[in-house]
């Protein structure tokens, strides 16, 4: 080749097709390279890339790599059209890779791996250089490749679930980022612990997402809809077996509705591996798990397995401080690709949603966000677009109740005051009714007398 016999030139335009000479140290490199220039044209091939393609460095510099949306049928094009055409993240500055199937004459295809590295000056891009390895047979059949557009998705899921995502000004909850970022590490099992709304789902698969695991899948199965004969084949039984290849992540909701037969055998296949080969395992709770274990629901054996790290997830009432922040976040994910995306609140719904107590949490606010966009042609959401029943509720909550004309019967008032001291105990100790009975500093047969009199059921 021309560019063997000369001593190598430093690069006066990276933009121009001319011949170069100073590669010598490229040329006697056996793995085949190839450098592209900012507008995808061809300044320089080794001798390996031409043993490898058949085309000689003249008839390739200059040519500029571009994709088309289906194979060429000349294998000119598909060397230099298909194979040395960088993806777009790479046009961007990032490194990338891709695996293209390379038609041969009077012979099965080849698949190639192509690697791309960008190169930068001062004022962006500079150009781009490329490395191909060609792959054996059988390295493809241990490892069959992935679908382009297969490998862009997965990029994108794990763009949406960053752990920037979960981003927060408050102190407390900078404890759960932590915990989060240490999970995606590992692969021990994790618990999260929350009430429903709150997030399990999604940090669950932030977890997977930003770990070591995001090459396999995540698969999520809901205890209490799914019969336990399924679950039972699905992750103990000839089933799961079949999926020896398929490493991942296992999120399970609720296990405390598993039956206890079910609960025991999966602690056991935990324990010794066999709940998905290579897998991890999650599980949310919504209850917390100790008063779950006391009144027999969820197996001790199975929490144990579970909770080599625990991660509670705090209710929205409790994370009022990053409301503006979650309203933001919820409200780009909601308008992306519409016209007109919704940016913003009036002050009158802003107020709104900080007097609403939110029970149903993070959940209940996305759902009336997505609702509220629904119903505006404006880019800020007022008032009047929130549904009726967040209006009604911080109006009940927040007038003043007149006056009764009637005489007071005191047996009845203490009967509503004790009803909702009882039942505000009941919700700062989650349903635990021991841990509810030391807030009121009775004793915890009484407070389960005084809930049945009253026709509590928590």
């Amino acid at each position: 080749m021309e560019a063997a016999s000369s001593q190598p030139a430093p690069i006066q335009n990276p933009d121009s097709p001319t011949d170069y000479r100073w590669q010598a140290l490229f040329q006697r490199a056996r793995e085949p390279f190839f450098l592209l220039n900012r507008r995808r044209r061809i300044l320089f091939v080794n001798h390996a890339w031409e043993t490898l393609t058949g085309l000689s460095a003249a008839e390739a510099r200059g040519l500029q790599c571009l994709r088309r949306s289906s194979l060429p049928q000349d294998p000119w094009d598909v060397v230099i059209r298909t194979v040395c055409c960088p993806p777009q993240e790479v046009l961007q500055g990032k490194p990338g890779r891709t695996r293209r199937l390379v038609p041969r004459t009077g012979g099965p295809p080849r698949w190639w791996d192509v690697e791309f590295l960008p190169l930068h000056e001062a004022s962006g891009l500079l150009c781009v250089l490329g490395k191909i390895t060609s792959l054996a047979q059988e390295e493809m059949a241990a490892h069959p490749p992935l679908p382009e557009k297969l490998v862009a998705l997965r990029a994108r899921t794990a763009q949406r679930y960053g752990i920037d995502q979960l981003a927060s000004s408050l102190p407390a909850f900078q404890r759960v980022i932590e915990q989060v970022h240490l999970a995606s590490q590992t692969r021990v099992p994790v618990l999260l612990v929350g009430e429903p709304g709150t997030g399990k789902h999604w940090v669950a698969r932030t977890i997977h997402h930003q770990g070591t695991m995001r090459e396999g899948i995540f698969a999520a199965l809901d205890c209490a809809r799914l019969p336990a004969p399924v679950f039972s084949q699905l992750f103990l039984g000839e089933r799961n077996q079949d999926r020896q290849g398929c490493p991942g992540t296992r999120y399970l909701k609720e296990p405390s509705l598993l039956p206890r037969e079910i609960q025991i055998q999966l602690c056991a296949a935990i324990g010794e591996g066999k709940a998905g080969p290579g897998a991890r395992i999650i599980a949310g709770c919504g209850i917390a798990p100790e008063a779950e274990i006391r009144t027999g629901r969820l197996a001790e054996e199975l929490f144990c397995s579970l909770s080599t790290l625990v991660i509670a997830l705090p209710p929205l009432r409790e994370r009022y401080a990053d409301l503006p922040d979650l309203v933001e976040r919820f409200l780009l994910r909601i308008s992306s690709g519409r016209e007109r995306p919704v940016t913003g609140l009036t002050p009158p719904a802003w107020e709104l949603l900080r007097a609403y107590p939110w029970p149903g949490n993070l959940r209940e606010l996305y759902g009336v966000l997505q609702s509220a966009s629904q119903r505006t042609t404006t880019e800020r959401l007022d008032i009047a677009h929130l549904p009726a029943k967040l209006r009604l509720a911080v109006r009940l909550d927040q007038t003043p109740q007149p006056a009764p004309d009637r005489v007071i019967r005191l047996d009845e008032v203490l009967e509503q005051a004790e009803r909702r001291l009882i039942l505000l105990a009941l919700r700062k100790a989650r349903g635990n009714r021991s841990r509810a009975a030391e807030l009121l500093s009775i004793w915890r047969p009484r407070l389960l007398r005084r809930m049945e009199a009253l026709g509590i059921q928590y």
